[in-house]
């Protein structure tokens, strides 16, 4: 059974301990052959661990990482560009979106009191809106939104990747 603790033995090893404790350690090592295998491999890692050199680091460390830190952040300008040219593109889809649910609201919608002339010409623009829709989110337009979204995201992808590699450069140096 082992007797002295890991925290006992470093004490030891570090010169901690008083003169009673000392020879307590002493009489425990003599006695237990495993208590001299846990000393002998702490010894070895204390003295592989003060042969370790800290590293030292330069007198203006602590200005070169505020200055990196308050470096003001800018987006470069063709991203900035990409950016307004996305948001645009979602805007639109978002609008012809609601332009169609609404040009079908209107559609089905029966005139009340509204002259029927006028019904009848919002039913004209209405409905040629709607066809218009429908062959756009349909077959080749469905098509041709697909791969302008997702040409979109890789390019989106791109910048993102660019982006991070210039951050990671501008920490590195």
């Amino acid at each position: 059974m082992n007797l002295l603790s890991d925290e006992i033995l470093n004490k030891y090893i570090d010169g901690e301990l008083n003169t009673s404790q000392i020879e307590e350690v002493k009489t425990a090592l003599e006695k237990s052959e495993d208590d001299r295998k846990r000393f002998s491999a702490l010894k070895m890692v204390h003295e592989k661990l003060s042969l370790i050199q800290e590293d030292e680091i330069s007198e203006n460390f602590t200005n070169l990482v505020m200055a990196k830190i308050s470096k003001p952040f800018s987006i470069p300008r063709r991203q900035k560009y990409f950016i307004i040219s996305i948001t645009s593109i979602f805007i639109l889809v978002c609008l012809g979106i609601v332009g169609y649910v609404a040009s079908v609201i209107i559609s089905s919608s029966a005139p009340q009191t509204e002259s029927i002339q006028m019904t009848e010409t919002v039913q004209k623009i209405g409905n040629g809106l709607i066809s218009e829709l429908r062959k756009l989110f349909s077959g080749n337009g469905l098509s041709i939104i697909g791969s302008v979204l997702s040409l979109a995201i890789l390019i989106s992808g791109y910048f993102f990747f660019e982006h991070q590699k210039q951050t990671k450069a501008n920490l590195g140096s």
